[in-house]
């Protein structure tokens, strides 16, 4: 390496190079006639905006949510019996005293338990909104 460097060197050392006057002043014209570059920003502005307008986006629709689920809500019905559940006297209905068996129909018994479903689910989806704005704000 020792040669090479020192071959290098000497070719460096013999290249003559010379700017004329008339060049000279070209480049220093151009030079004065261009603005300075202005350094950009590191770009976290702009993804901080995108942060916080996504945030509050998502928060605008989480309360929307809530607020129409809890705005359509209807009010509880009283439980009532669907049927009574006596048997009609066999002296009126003779015919049909035998194969007759009265029973309470269990409609709304399971809407009931997918109700106390949904509900459960929009308590936990609100604690987790709450959660989300407590750790944003």
């Amino acid at each position: 390496m020792d040669k090479f460097d020192k071959r290098l060197k000497e070719d460096a050392a013999a290249i003559r190079a010379e700017v004329s006057p008339e060049l000279k002043a070209r480049i220093d014209a151009s030079l004065h006639g261009v603005e300075p570059i202005r350094p950009v920003g590191d770009g976290r502005s702009s993804s901080a905006r995108l942060w916080w307008a996504s945030s509050l986006t998502g928060i605008a629709a989480a309360i929307l949510v809530i607020v129409l689920v809890n705005f359509d809500a209807p009010d509880p019905v009283p439980a009532e019996p669907v049927a009574e559940t006596t048997v009609p006297d066999a002296a009126e209905t003779p015919f049909l005293a035998p194969m007759l068996d009265v029973r309470t129909a269990e409609f709304t018994g399971p809407l009931e338990e997918e109700l106390v479903n949904l509900q459960s689910d929009l308590e936990k989806a609100r604690e987790t909104v709450r959660k989300d704005l407590d750790f944003t704000f």
